[in-house]
């Protein structure tokens, strides 16, 4: 009995093994064959999509863009644009306040005008050592001619042209002291003008400096020091300001000093002319003697020390003048730096654009460097790609077709071609990347804004 209860269990437990294993290989295996075949179709396409199929994410961005900024500093006087204006190339946008840089101009000016007087007087001076090296040159060839003349006598005819170059002479003097009292009586128009110039600056200077002290003056509130310090600054601005009064008044009394001077040297020099035609005459009615020989060569030797000393005093005039020329230019580069300066103060636009962003306000100060406006072209819009990596660029070129995707439109399905590609990588979260730009095919007729989110799918096989 035992027996029969034994066998009757071996069997079922081998009928339950097969019944098990049949349920395993037709509902729970997975065909081995098949398997294989799947994993292997599916890497082939994997490969396949890896290495024809270029896929980036970008943001949408205008045609051309730039954030605009003050090379100088100062406040911010006025706004003269608002967000979402469309302005053109060179339009002022923004206005700083430009008082110390015009005060600046207004000094410059005088100061080209006081170099420029300072031109004229100095070319006044050549002209006077020119006249001077001209009459030392003439009394050189004057003593000369008498000396050759004491040696070999005279002739009537020599005798007319000398009584005839006294003449000539006495009516140089004479005209050269018209000369001199025409002179005297006009004033120097070069000096007033400089004058003129001084004083409009001292002017502009009083008035910045009243303006600013005033209140503190007046003010009975204020501390003490800084109302004595106030009401000083206004009285020095203020004696400045009488002192180049003074000194116009002084130029409009009469001709400058070197132009007296060189007037009354051509007197002198046609008074020297005359001496010498006379004493020429002199000699040849008095006819030659021994010491009058010795006399005239000392005299020739005394002419050619003058005529040494005139060459040295005209190249001192012309160094002068030199001089004062170099000023000027120098005078005139200032003028023009501040004038810069003037034009820095007033911010324009480079391109003809729509204003994006204006993060500042009227009576801020604005820092050289720090971007006030962005000014963007919205004629168009392109994409530039944030994610493309160096192993994906390489696969890539110019004038290839891009399919492109925007995440705030879905479903639309856009084209477009790249127009460029970075020289130069950017770092992104630690990977390799180049900004790649692509544009449309044909006006996307959407609402696009700049930033939104694109994905762009390149094939590299065509």
């Amino acid at each position: 009995m035992n027996w029969k209860r034994l066998g009757i269990g071996i069997i079922i437990i081998i009928l339950l093994a097969a019944g098990g294993y049949w349920v395993y290989t037709q509902f729970l295996a997975p065909p081995p064959d098949s398997g294989q075949n799947g994993q292997a179709e599916d890497q082939a396409v994997a490969e396949e999509v890896d290495l024809n199929i270029v896929s980036a994410e970008g943001q949408i961005v205008p045609l051309a863009d730039v954030l605009l900024s003050f090379q100088l500093g100062g406040e911010i006087r006025e706004i003269l644009v608002a967000e979402g204006d469309e302005v053109t190339a060179g339009q002022p946008l923004i206005q700083l306040d430009t008082t110390d840089q015009e005060l600046a101009v207004k000094q410059a000016e005088a100061a080209v005008v006081q170099a420029e007087a300072n031109v004229k007087s100095a070319e006044a001076s050549v002209q006077a050592a020119q006249a001077g090296l001209l009459a030392a040159q003439a009394e050189l060839t004057s003593a000369q001619a008498q000396y050759d003349q004491l040696k070999v006598g005279a002739t009537p005819e020599q005798i007319a042209a000398a009584e005839s170059n006294v003449a000539v002479a006495e009516a140089g003097v004479i005209q050269a002291a018209g000369q001199l009292g025409v002179v005297v009586e006009e004033a120097n128009s070069a000096a007033v003008r400089a004058a003129q110039a001084r004083l409009a600056a001292a002017q502009a200077e009083y008035e910045n400096t009243l303006k600013s002290n005033q209140p503190i003056v007046q003010n009975e509130d204020a501390d003490a020091a800084a109302r004595e310090q106030a009401q000083l600054a206004i009285n020095a601005a203020q004696a400045n300001l009488q002192a180049a009064q003074a000194a116009l008044d002084d130029v409009l009394s009469g001709a400058s000093a070197d132009e007296r001077n060189a007037a009354s040297g051509a007197v002198s020099v046609a008074q020297r002319q005359t001496d010498a035609a006379q004493a020429n005459l002199d000699l040849l009615l008095a006819g030659p003697r021994e010491e009058q020989l010795t006399v005239a060569l000392a005299q020739v030797s005394q002419a050619e020390n003058g005529v040494a000393e005139a060459e040295l005093r005209v190249a001192a005039a012309e160094t002068a003048v030199a001089q004062a020329q170099a000023a000027v230019a120098e005078a005139e580069a200032g003028l023009a730096a501040t004038q810069s300066a003037v034009e820095k103060q007033t911010l324009k636009a480079p391109f003809s654009a729509a204003v994006a962003a204006i993060p500042v306000k009227v009576g801020e100060i604005a820092s050289p460097g720090i971007p006030v406006l962005t000014l963007a072209d919205f004629s168009e819009w392109q994409i530039e790609t944030t994610d493309l990596t160096e192993l994906s660029v390489v696969t890539i070129g110019y004038d290839q077709p891009v399919e492109i995707s925007i995440d705030a439109f879905p479903g639309e399905n856009l084209t477009g071609r790249i127009v460029d590609i970075a020289s130069v990588a950017d770092e992104v979260r630690g990977d390799v990347t180049y900004v790649t730009t692509i544009v449309f095919d044909d006006d996307p007729g959407l609402p696009l804004r700049w930033g939104m989110t694109a994905f762009v799918t390149v094939d590299t096989e065509e």
